[in-house]
């Protein structure tokens, strides 16, 4: 154990070999009682040591997919009381050290900062590297904005916890090792779409320097309106649905978002996110540099998890395709649809709905980078794209281990999300690693062991392609497909 002190008083932590891991900081009070669903307060100062040695709680969940968790699960129990964060540093003095903060994955229903465990990869990098709780679901993104001005943003408290958790680094993260002045967002899926979003949240300006949005799931324009659907599930009128709610324990409510089959609302709710993407970088809203991509099949693992929970349906692909269209598509799917059609002719449901995935994931890639470059903010556009035996592909989530350099050579063999764990993959995954922590260093990827790679200008589209080997790739989309995106 190491104990330091620090503006807050004293904490402790775990020491490992090259890091030490301080977990289950709280960066704001328990969202419960009366500050559930409301906006995010200051934590409880503490008194004596902090014991900050043991995993947080994670939001109410369902149980996370086995071929993406870790050899013997994740760890921490599920509660309200989960604003927690985890903080895995290599040193604790000397030259301030560059800072990732991971914001988890998981649909926004999903996931946790003790989903994997970034402390050999802050040795391995010397990176800081923070993994933050947010409020999920039904307790992070439903919109209850109609029962009080005290529940104003209440559709995206998941996001007003992340900004919170950032304002907590910006402040305290030099008692820690870490530079203030140099800290990246970074998360895959949700965590994604949360970097992007971010960009469109006034009161995230100035926390962060960087982003690193992967496979980005894209935000819906407008907030969801279940409350007639909840308040007739539980036979109330819609004025008694508050206190209703409000009557339930945390586990009573997750059970209800369950059998409503809630999804994760995140949404432009003009509040604390007041634009989309495009519109929130044409006006400046927060725009930073950022590194960007998608797997080249976002959608094979997807579909499988789908089928596995509610069989093959072929009317819940279409419900599914039918909701993600207008994203896709930027508005006018016609183009989308016609593509689409002819990109899947003869192949089977399952093989259609693959398609619409990876397109929901690249289209907002794509665009992202396209408006980014736009207001002349640099963007690195990739595509990750290795094989492997496994017939899922380069799949949605498979990157990340590949990204944090997290396989394991005592396991050598073992199939590790999707992949071979064997001296090619660690290679690869090595390679890829030391990228993403360059762009952490110093706002970018390049270095001797990559081809050059550009980042995006409307002009070249260059993407940077990683299969065996990276390689820079211009246009990857080619014309059709970004018109069918909505690009010129």
């Amino acid at each position: 154990m190491v104990t330091i002190s620090t503006t807050r008083g004293a904490i402790e932590g775990v020491e490992r070999p090259g890091v030490v891991s301080f977990l289950a900081i709280a960066y704001a009070a328990p969202p419960v009682g009366r500050l559930r669903w409301r906006a995010p307060e200051p934590p409880d100062a503490w008194s004596g040591t902090y014991r900050a040695t043991a995993h947080p709680t994670r939001s109410h969940q369902a149980p996370f997919p086995a071929d993406l968790a870790p050899p013997g699960g994740i760890p921490g129990a599920m509660g309200e009381d989960m604003l927690y964060l985890n903080v895995h540093t290599p040193a604790l003095g000397g030259q301030p050290r560059p800072v990732m903060v991971y914001i988890h994955g998981g649909g926004y229903t999903l996931g946790s900062a003790n989903d994997f465990d970034p402390a050999p990869y802050a040795a391995r990098t010397g990176l800081v590297v923070v993994a933050v709780n947010y409020r999920l679901g039904i307790f992070g993104f439903l919109d209850l904005s109609r029962f009080g001005c005290e529940y104003r943003g209440s559709a995206n408290l998941g996001f007003q916890d992340q900004i919170a958790a950032l304002r907590w680094v910006k402040a305290n993260i030099a008692d820690f090792g870490g530079d203030p002045d140099n800290i990246t967002i970074c998360g895959c899926s949700a965590g994604g779409g949360s970097v992007i979003a971010l960009m469109s949240a006034p009161a995230a300006r100035g926390l962060y320097r960087r982003g690193v949005a992967m496979s980005p799931l894209e935000i819906a324009p407008a907030p969801p309106d279940v409350i007639g659907a909840c308040s007739a599930a539980l036979g109330v009128s819609p004025e008694a649905l508050f206190a209703q709610l409000s009557a339930m324990t945390g586990g009573e409510l997750y059970e209800f978002q369950a059998r409503m089959r809630l999804a994760g609302g995140a949404c432009v709710d003009g509040d604390v996110i007041v634009a989309g993407m495009q519109d929130g970088v044409r006006a400046g809203v927060n725009v930073t540099p950022l590194l960007v991509g998608t797997t080249l099949t976002e959608g094979e693992m997807l579909t499988a998890g789908l089928i596995g929970a509610a069989g093959r349906s072929e009317a819940a692909f279409q419900a599914l395709e039918s909701g993600m269209l207008d994203r896709i598509a930027a508005g006018d799917v016609s183009a989308y649809l016609a593509l689409l059609n002819e990109l899947t002719q003869g192949l089977a449901p399952e093989a259609r709905l693959n398609r619409v995935w990876y397109d929901s994931f690249r289209a907002h890639a794509v665009r992202t980078a396209d408006a980014l470059a736009r207001v002349e903010a640099p963007a690195w556009l990739y595509t990750f794209a290795p094989p492997t035996e496994h017939p899922y592909g380069p799949t949605h989530g498979a990157d990340v281990p590949f990204v944090f350099n997290s396989l394991d050579p005592a396991r050598d063999g073992e199939m590790r999300v999707y992949y071979r764990n064997e001296p090619r993959t660690r290679a690869l995954a090595r390679l890829w690693s030391r990228a993403f922590a360059r762009f952490v260093e110093c706002g970018d990827p390049n270095g001797a062991d990559f081809p050059v790679w550009p980042s995006y200008d409307p002009s070249l589209r260059a993407c940077l392609v990683l299969k065996d080997k990276p390689e820079v790739v211009f246009d990857f989309e080619g014309a059709r497909l970004r018109a069918a995106y909505g690009m010129t």
